[in-house]
């Protein structure tokens, strides 16, 4: 069996403050270990349940996060950035049987997770078909285009409860709950203990994950300022909605995503 992982940074536990996630502050390096870690425990958790390939995508910042001497043998990790519209699935393809999502957080705009954001922070919210757009759904209709469902999903609260929302069937592991400007975590053995137990789970309900695909997508960004609003509605089939507002309609999701590379 084969499992992609991609990792992001503000949803792990006890990551708190934007300086946790920034490789030039003092206070990253503890960060990065503990996502190194919990990445550790879900491939711990995937090989002894049968998964004999892993590929990682370090999703965070640089793409250089992750101690990859730390992992297992065999276990495969993608770091940096491809300069494509796949992004934080980079490396995913056909030949894998699952996608599993580990420290992913709330989308912009919502309370979930003091780190909340969408893609980059200049914008207020991203939809897509009405829906609130967290990095989990836009890269989980990214991993729709190669068949492989995302059947797992580790972060705050909020972002697994939206998950669930979106798909009943995957598994999640809340390991914080964000509250104001911090968050209420389980300490780091929990949090690795958890995900590890949880990676079985994920792995009995693959067949049941796959999700519907739309025959249209439309995708809305509000930005912070009028003027990103006004530079993206010169990209190709852009309407301007109002003066942060733009639209994008598509009938692929590669074409969604390829609009959302260049425009936020």
């Amino acid at each position: 069996m084969k499992i992609f992982i991609s990792a992001d940074l503000e949803g792990c536990a006890g990551v708190t403050t934007w300086e946790e996630t920034d490789p030039k502050h003092k206070e990253y390096d503890r960060a990065a270990l503990e996502m190194t870690e919990e990445v550790l425990a879900l491939c711990e958790g995937l090989m002894e349940n049968g998964v004999d390939e892993i590929v990682i995508k370090d999703a965070h910042d640089s793409g250089k996060n992750i101690i990859y001497n730390m992992l297992p043998s065999k276990v495969k990790i993608f770091r940096g950035w491809s300069g494509g519209p796949y992004s934080m699935v980079d490396g995913l393809d056909n030949s894998f049987d699952g996608a599993i999502f580990l420290g992913y957080h709330s989308a912009e705009s919502q309370s979930g997770n003091p780190l909340s954001h969408t893609m980059t922070r200049k914008i207020n919210e991203i939809s897509i078909n009405g829906r609130l757009c967290s990095e989990y759904l836009l890269h989980t209709y990214a991993a729709s285009i190669y068949g492989v469902p995302v059947i797992m999903i580790t972060g705050d609260k909020m972002i697994c409860d939206s998950a669930k929302d979106f798909n009943s069937c995957i598994t999640t592991a809340a390991v914080k709950e964000g509250i104001g400007k911090g968050a209420l975590s389980l300490n780091s053995k929990d949090a690795q203990n958890l995900i590890k137990v949880k990676a079985k789970e994920a792995l009995s309900k693959i067949e049941k994950c796959n999700i519907d695909i739309p025959d249209t997508f439309v995708m809305k960004i509000k930005y912070k300022n009028h003027d990103n609003a006004y530079k993206a509605s010169y990209y190709p089939g852009i309407k301007k909605i109002d003066d942060c507002t733009i639209e994008y309609k598509s009938r692929t999701i590669k074409d969604m995503l390829i609009a959302r590379m260049f425009i936020a």
